[in-house]
């Protein structure tokens, strides 16, 4: 067996488990600067490279490159409006970004060397990038909630409506917000772990399946799994941001669900579709 194995058979053999985070590349006084990060700027340099590539030569015959990012737009635009109509077409930059971001990010952990070599390491595989994009989207809905429902939009937490109805429904009306509220918070978590569980999960599979098969070409098939868990866990990610800001401009009272900018393009007004006139 020595002409099979050089170096020796073990089996299992020694699994180089991926960090749970990045690690730091250099200090700059508290803060540390780590592979996540670095390989964060690349993702973001390659998408901001190919849009600026993309868009510098816009044609009416677009060429092929053009016509697949204006399919995957439109698509991302399609996407949008069915979840929250028209009106949630101006969330599609941020849903978009979130989307091909996280996606990309996803897809580095079946590279060679990204998470083998020091200096590269898939972002979304570390908790604390995960969490950054987690606390701006929270901030960005709230902030949205905010801007558009104004005063009435901490209302969904301390509703104290219910009183008129008695000290019952009151305190019913007060529970509820709290646990509306403690939602809210718990939010944050649940998209970070979510994301980074699912990656880092996917990187130990790969790194397990391809180190207990003889023949590292039978981890292929984890290899598509895991490319497809990406794309999901990305479509996921964006998608609870985008419901986020779909649920935040809403309202519970009248006045505002008759004026929501979200469901205004679903039912017609009656000065869209006049009643017909009696003869």
């Amino acid at each position: 067996m020595d002409w099979l194995f050089p170096h020796g058979f073990k089996y299992p053999p020694d699994f180089h488990i991926p960090s749970l985070t990045g690690e730091p590349l250099f200090h700059v006084g508290p803060l540390s600067y780590t592979n996540a990060h670095l390989t964060m700027a690349i993702v973001i340099a390659i998408l901001a490279g190919l849009a600026t590539f993309v868009t510098r030569d816009l044609r009416d015959r677009p060429s092929r490159l053009q016509n697949l990012v204006e399919i995957l737009v439109q698509g991302l635009d399609d996407f949008v409006v069915s979840i929250g109509g028209t009106g949630s077409r101006k969330y599609l930059p941020l849903f978009g970004s979130l989307f091909l971001f996280i996606v990309f990010s996803n897809w580095l952990s079946v590279l060679p060397f990204i998470g083998q070599v020091k200096f590269l390491h898939s972002p979304t595989a570390d908790y604390h990038i995960n969490f950054g994009m987690a606390v701006v989207a929270w901030v960005a809905y709230q902030t949205e909630g905010f801007r558009h429902l104004k005063r009435d939009y901490p209302k969904r937490w301390f509703n104290l409506s219910g009183f008129k109805d008695g000290p019952v429904i009151g305190a019913i009306f007060i529970l509820v917000g709290f646990i509306e509220l403690f939602s809210e918070m718990f939010r944050v978590l649940t998209l970070t772990l979510r994301l980074w569980g699912n990656v880092l999960g996917g990187e130990i599979m790969l790194v397990v399946m391809s180190g207990l098969l003889l023949v590292p070409g039978l981890a292929l098939p984890f290899v598509g799994l895991e490319v497809f868990i990406g794309l999901v866990q990305g479509l996921v990610f964006a998608l609870l941001v985008l419901m986020y800001f779909v649920l935040a401009i809403e309202s519970h009272d009248e006045e505002h669900e008759e004026g929501s900018d979200i469901d205004s393009d679903r039912v017609p007004s009656p000065e869209q579709h006049p009643a017909p006139q009696a003869a």
